[in-house]
């Protein structure tokens, strides 16, 4: 089986290709029957070159295009023509509106690797030209304040530091209270403690002696 593909031509990092008939099992690469084009994708756009007569006889002869040629194709609006063909339309008149395609889509030959710089260079200066210019903002004048403003400013300040001072003064004098009071009652409970614990020794010192004289007047008898 024939099929209608595309066979690497360029250089290392400048790909072009050949557009050929080749059999179905030979390499990529390898030998194949004829050429029939050939597709360069480092120009803006591809260049496009097709013997469209060679390609109709091996469309009809049953040969398949790969997905990569019959997108080549697409785009010059050959597998269009080629229908037309095979409806009855003359090959001359098919073959000059392909030429004049052709010819329109090939316009400039040159590299995008040439001619993408050049026009990316344009649209910069373009961009930077269209840019507005920024106008500046004045700062805006702080309003002038009287010397009486500020002294009234300063004497408000004042009389809030002296109230803050006394209200921290008082809480101060308060907590201190509040301590003492404290201090006063848990040293008045410790004393109530030991005054217990006093009597209760007290009162078992009493009952031992007690079973002792008890014990020995118990002896005597």
């Amino acid at each position: 089986m024939v099929r209608i593909r595309l066979r690497r031509a360029g250089g290392r990092g400048q790909p072009t290709h050949r557009i050929v008939a080749a059999d179905k099992e030979s390499p990529r690469d390898g030998r194949f029957i004829e050429i029939l084009g050939d597709y360069n994708p480092r120009t803006e756009p591809a260049t496009i070159r097709v013997k469209e007569d060679r390609v109709y006889h091996w469309l009809s002869v049953g040969a398949q295009p790969s997905k990569a040629v019959l997108q080549v194709f697409n785009v010059i609006g050959l597998m269009d023509r080629y229908q037309r063909f095979q409806d009855g339309e003359e090959l001359e008149t098919l073959l000059e509106e392909a030429e004049e395609v052709q010819r329109e889509h090939n316009k400039d030959p040159r590299t995008r690797r040439d001619d993408l710089q050049a026009k990316a260079a344009a649209k910069k200066e373009e961009e930077e030209a269209e840019e507005p210019e920024e106008i500046p903002v004045e700062a805006e004048e702080e309003p002038d304040v009287d010397e009486e403003d500020e002294d009234e400013v300063e004497e408000e300040q004042e009389e809030e530091i002296d109230v803050d001072e006394e209200e921290e003064e008082e809480e101060q004098e308060e907590e201190s209270d509040v301590d003492e009071e404290d201090e006063e009652e848990e040293s008045d409970d410790e004393e109530e403690e030991e005054e217990e614990e006093s009597d209760v020794d007290e009162e078992d010192e009493d009952e031992e002696d007690d079973d002792e004289e008890e014990e020995e007047e118990e002896k005597d008898e």
